[in-house]
């Protein structure tokens, strides 16, 4: 099983729902936040920054979207967590399964990046 943590928006290059980490950028730098919110935000994106690993191929970040691995429960708990701090400022947020991914391109411990692809698994959203 892979998951994807998105927002309501489409993203201009794969043309699927956009990731919550521009939201979280935007949230950050917006100064609309109080104090612990900021530092709980700003703790769990560094946390990503420094522990999940960007490919370095420009292909990969192009169409590609990006699913965690169902064993990353790591990532997907601190994904829960930005979520619900998203959530609280009126983002909607959704989360997407998927059993089977064709069009891997790029894979490591924690997650897989895909190219959109009609051989996939029927994709199952679900506003969070």
């Amino acid at each position: 099983m892979f998951m994807r943590f998105v927002t309501t928006n489409t993203d201009v290059d794969s043309h699927q729902p956009e990731g919550v980490f521009q939201l979280v950028y935007t949230l950050l730098e917006a100064g609309n936040l109080n104090k612990e919110e900021y530092a709980e935000l700003r703790s769990l994106y560094d946390w990503f920054v420094k522990y999940l690993p960007s490919p370095k191929h420009p292909y990969v970040k192009g169409r590609a979207t990006f699913w965690y691995k169902n064993s990353s429960q790591e990532c997907i708990t601190r994904m829960w967590k930005l979520a619900n701090i998203l959530r609280s400022h009126n983002y909607a947020i959704e989360l997407q399964t998927c059993r089977w991914l064709g069009n891997i391109i790029y894979q490591d411990e924690y997650q897989v990046a895909a190219y959109p692809s009609k051989s996939s698994d029927r994709i199952i959203t679900k506003t969070i």
